[in-house]
């Protein structure tokens, strides 16, 4: 898989990630057109819907819906994998994760 590196404020709060009801792991840091997660287990290899629980409200919205699609992974020493992914996402959720990362995100 391609590694690209784009500057993305690391987040202070806890947004868990997860694909349906199944969680996957934690928010490193975020755009409105990518994130990079980290979990256990086995990172996603395929395009998949995932869901952004968020610890506070933001417009009165306590999760975010995007596509998430891999670009790739490593899996590291503790046994926890670290992966980059490219959203797409409509209108609502690029408010919510602009805010997200400019409120919340160390530049």
């Amino acid at each position: 898989m391609e590694r690209r590196r784009f500057r993305r404020p690391r987040l202070r709060l806890n947004v868990k990630a997860s694909i349906g009801s199944q969680p996957i792991g934690h928010v490193l840091n975020l755009t409105d057109e990518g994130v990079c997660l980290t979990g256990r287990g086995v990172p996603p290899s395929q395009v998949q819907p995932l869901r952004l629980d968020l610890p506070i409200p933001l417009y009165g919205q306590r999760e975010v819906a995007v596509m998430a699609t891999p670009c790739w992974h490593d899996y590291l020493p503790n046994g926890h994998w670290r992966g980059g992914f490219h959203l797409q996402v409509d209108d609502d959720a690029v408010s919510l994760l602009t805010t997200l990362a400019g409120r919340y995100g160390d530049v």
